[in-house]
């Protein structure tokens, strides 16, 4: 047993995976966003987006909005209806697009913060214009322009900064 210890191979694997488990104790997870104080952000306005990415699944496609919002409120806001809805310019409520295996983001009291929220369209989605609304607050995620699933290509997403053009 003892000679099992002698071989480099076995304390090169103990060295390794002692040093695994001690990053994996000591590595704080990487948020979407950190949370800041709302102090900090009051300058800006309170729902800002950065990107919009669109990918194609066959006749539909998943919307990806990645947006940073300043909840001013003494509570929690989780991003979900009612408090969160994309609208479409007829004012239909598009519904989320929710993983079971995934909670939907949740911006602390007080701060802001930078969040993902995501949204299965279809094809009448895509032709006027979509707006988000969080707690009044509202923001253009696609402009008035149509624009046709069928000219993306299937599984490519597609980045516009800011909202779909």
């Amino acid at each position: 047993m003892m000679n099992f210890f002698k071989r480099i191979e076995v304390l090169l694997l103990l060295l390794l995976g002692g040093g695994a488990v001690i990053w994996v104790f000591t590595d704080k997870p990487a948020a979407v966003g950190d949370p800041q104080p709302v102090e900090a952000a009051e300058k800006s306005a309170p729902l800002v987006i950065h990107r919009c990415t669109l990918e194609r699944d066959f006749g539909n496609a998943r919307l990806d909005i990645e947006l940073r919002y300043r909840n001013a409120s003494p509570r929690p806001l989780i991003l979900q209806p009612p408090d969160v809805k994309l609208l479409t310019g007829d004012g239909k409520e598009v519904p989320p697009f929710i993983l079971a295996t995934e909670k939907p983001p949740q911006i602390a009291a007080q701060t802001s913060q930078d969040v993902r929220l995501r949204y299965w369209l279809d094809k009448s989605h895509l032709v006027g214009t979509l707006s988000l609304d969080i707690r009044g607050s509202t923001a253009e995620v696609k402009t008035a322009v149509p624009l046709e699933v069928e000219k993306l290509e299937n599984r490519k997403p597609k980045t516009w900064p800011g909202s779909i053009r």
